[in-house]
């Protein structure tokens, strides 16, 4: 999910992504004002949807099809929302051991319910809301743009850091995943720290009680 930087007009994008939990926000927070520049606050609302029944299982094949409402404010002023905006998003399954690497198409939309309700007309299956509360940071790291989040999980009650880059080719997948582990570690991240595991999967997870 590329929030400032602009997408190359290419339907299927690489998202290069690193997610860590962090134990002291408030630390990373004022190492990224430091750092890089506060763009915004994010009040996301993410729905995720399995197939029909007796197609493909999406837990099985490490896929997400994801309905979004995000909510754009700025963190000095959390009552009045700038902008509300929708999209619908398809992930590939992981394709590395260490971070959360996969294709993915994100196409912004009008309204959501019509959209959600299409997807259920359709058999699809709706499987579990999401929120996530969000401070979006932006950097240059070694020429590059690096776009960062602080996350909050309310049901998890934890924070993270995500970290991520876009790119056309699977060729540079592995560059970029060291430029942004080499930029994690200017903040004391270490690339042990990776969490594979989707904010979907470590909610099933405690849900569940593993």
């Amino acid at each position: 999910m590329q929030l400032l930087i602009n997408r190359k007009k290419r339907s299927i994008m690489i998202e290069v992504e690193i997610k860590v939990k962090i134990s002291d926000p408030n630390l990373i927070r004022k190492k990224f004002d430091v750092n890089g520049v506060y763009k915004l606050s994010l009040h996301h609302e993410d729905t995720y949807f399995n197939m029909p029944k007796g197609l493909r299982d999406f837990k099985q094949t490490d896929e997400a099809l994801r309905l979004r409402k995000s909510i754009e404010f700025n963190r000095d002023n959390k009552q009045i929302a700038q902008k509300i905006n929708y999209f619908i998003t398809y992930k590939g399954k992981k394709i590395d051991k260490t971070t959360k690497t996969r294709e993915e198409i994100e196409v912004k939309i009008n309204e959501i319910e019509d959209m959600k309700n299409l997807l259920k007309l359709l058999g699809f299956r709706e499987v579990f809301t999401v929120i996530k509360e969000r401070e979006l940071y932006d950097f240059k790291f070694k020429n590059t743009r690096i776009e960062a989040l602080i996350d909050y999980i309310p049901i998890l009650e934890q924070h993270f850091v995500e970290v991520e880059l876009l790119t056309e080719s699977y060729e540079k997948v592995d560059e970029n995943k060291e430029l942004l582990f080499q930029f994690l570690e200017n903040f004391g991240i270490k690339k042990q720290e990776s969490v594979r595991m989707s904010y979907l999967e470590l909610i099933v997870n405690k849900l569940v009680g593993k």
